[in-house]
């Protein structure tokens, strides 16, 4: 297809903003969820622009424990019944990026967590997969943005990764 053909086409690909929605769902209820005084919510923190030398990473959110300064990053993915955003996610749960991710931030735990929206949480084709691809605890099922089924994910995410309890993600240690 030529360009000007391209061009022409009423929507082009790409041009789907409707993640937006729930990125911003996300940030809204984690402020719901989190007490301000113990907590620090960063929407799109910056702190891993730069982790892949001059590329790098913008999650959609942080949260950080204050008291005990330990921090973790929240990427949103949703798609409807076609794509390949949960397939995009694996780049975050690697072993490499693991070892880059601990050298820059100097967390001794993954510090990365996935939350699948609409299809990606409700889907078969995509739900079965998720245990292959991500660790427990690293990734969320948000089906229907409830935000109750979020609190328990994030108050669990606290306690095991950010409250001072020591935890090193290395299936062996498991």
């Amino acid at each position: 297809m030529n360009s000007e053909r391209l061009s022409a086409r009423a929507r082009q690909p790409g041009h789907d903003r409707t993640f937006v929605t729930s990125e911003n769902n996300f940030v809204r209820a984690l402020a719901m969820i989190l007490p301000a005084d113990k907590y620090r919510i960063v929407e799109k923190p910056t702190e891993l622009r730069k982790i892949l030398g001059s590329y790098g990473v913008v999650p959609e959110a942080s949260i950080e424990c204050i008291p005990t300064g330990r921090k973790m990053y929240f990427e949103v993915k949703k798609q409807g019944s076609r794509g390949n955003a949960d397939e995009r996610a694996c780049k975050h749960h690697t072993v490499q990026f693991y070892k880059t991710l601990a050298d820059h931030t100097g967390h001794d735990y993954h510090a990365f967590c996935t939350v699948m929206c609409e299809s990606l949480a409700t889907l078969d084709r995509y739900t079965k997969k998720h245990p292959y691809f991500f660790e427990e605890g690293h990734y969320f099922l948000w089906v229907d943005y409830d935000v109750d089924l979020l609190r328990e994910f994030i108050e669990e995410v606290c306690r095991k990764f950010l409250t001072g309890a020591t935890h090193r993600m290395d299936p062996a240690s498991e």
